[in-house]
């Protein structure tokens, strides 16, 4: 994040960890229902790059502040 000249504040970065992962548990649910096998595998492949922007918020928010998001 810091590295593109942004750096979100703590409670800016507990915000997008909340919402992330409240989209991740929508997408995954989504998956999991969805009878259509090309839907399914969107779902999948949106689960899998959020997967890279969860780690990637993770390791900014313990660069910039120390910060352990769970």
């Amino acid at each position: 994040m810091s590295a593109k000249g942004i750096t979100p504040i703590i409670s800016e970065y507990r915000i997008l960890w909340e919402a992330l992962k409240q989209y991740e548990e929508r997408l995954e649910k989504l998956s999991s229902m969805s009878t259509d096998e090309d839907q399914q595998l969107k779902y999948d492949e949106k689960l899998q790059d959020l997967e890279g922007l969860l780690r990637s918020v993770k390791i900014a928010a313990q660069s910039d502040y120390q910060l352990e998001l769970e």
